[in-house]
């Protein structure tokens, strides 16, 4: 009997050690800051170039509502805004012309950041091979999430520094692009069903957010919606609920 208790206790030990090791493993490459790639590859090493690579594509994807090149776009005062809701006929609400806004952004945004995160990967680890480390790299997949206050980067790059391995790299950075993309479908469920929006209501219920609207002679509205704290713009165009030259209400 006391050998079998002591059995017993040297399998829980090594199910507890296992378990610790299993967990510590997990801990460190889905979560650990990969410092090789931090340190020593630039002033503001990997995840910093990344972050500028983000921040840069964020702004210029919140001027287009989410595009690259949209194919529908609006004129006004020499920019081309993206229609999101449209219909060309009189007396008629418009029709979505995005029905996941979100996804759209985040598909966008891996395209455009793609090509300057792939440099910011290979400066880092030609830095860390000029230094004299051993390196092995594989190929590179992205993943962009827009969430609340913030833009998550999933970039899956198995890579190998010296004996040390690395799967997966997380790069975050602040920004309210989830928030606006969010309030900007209201507005376009408004658009879509009452023909207007009252961005005034809108204002009290978002404070952080000045939303102007603009409605232009031949039916177009210019929404530009404008975060308080960071700066950030988001413009698009709607046309809905159009009444013909001389038309009485």
């Amino acid at each position: 009997m006391k050998n079998l208790m002591e059995k017993k206790g040297q399998v829980t030990i090594f199910i507890l050690i296992g378990i610790l090791i299993v967990s510590a493993i997990l801990i460190f490459f889905l979560w650990a800051r990969p410092t090789f790639l931090s340190e020593g590859s630039g002033v503001k090493g990997f995840e910093g170039c990344v972050a500028d690579a983000m921040e840069n594509g964020i702004s210029e994807l919140e001027g287009k509502a989410g595009f690259i090149d949209a194919d529908f776009t609006y004129t006004y005062q020499g920019e081309e805004l993206t229609y999101l809701c449209y219909t060309n006929n009189f007396y008629e609400t418009c029709t979505v012309q995005v029905p996941f806004l979100k996804n759209v952004f985040d598909e966008n945004l891996e395209v455009l950041i793609r090509e300057e995160v792939d440099a910011c990967y290979e400066a880092s680890l030609n830095s860390l091979k000029d230094q004299g480390y051993e390196v092995v790299s594989g190929a590179v997949n992205y993943n962009v999430e827009i969430e609340p206050g913030v833009v998550r980067l999933e970039i899956d790059a198995p890579t190998s520094v010296g004996t040390s391995r690395f799967a997966r790299f997380n790069v975050k950075v602040n920004s309210p692009a989830y928030e606006t993309v969010m309030i900007a479908t209201s507005i376009l469920q408004f658009e879509t069903k009452y023909g207007d929006s009252d961005v005034s209501a809108m204002m009290l219920y978002y404070p952080d957010y000045y939303i102007e609207k603009t409605k232009r002679g031949e039916g177009t509205t210019v929404y530009v919606l404008e975060n308080k704290v960071f700066g950030d713009k988001f413009k698009f165009a709607s046309r809905s609920l159009v009444f013909p030259a001389g038309y009485d209400l």
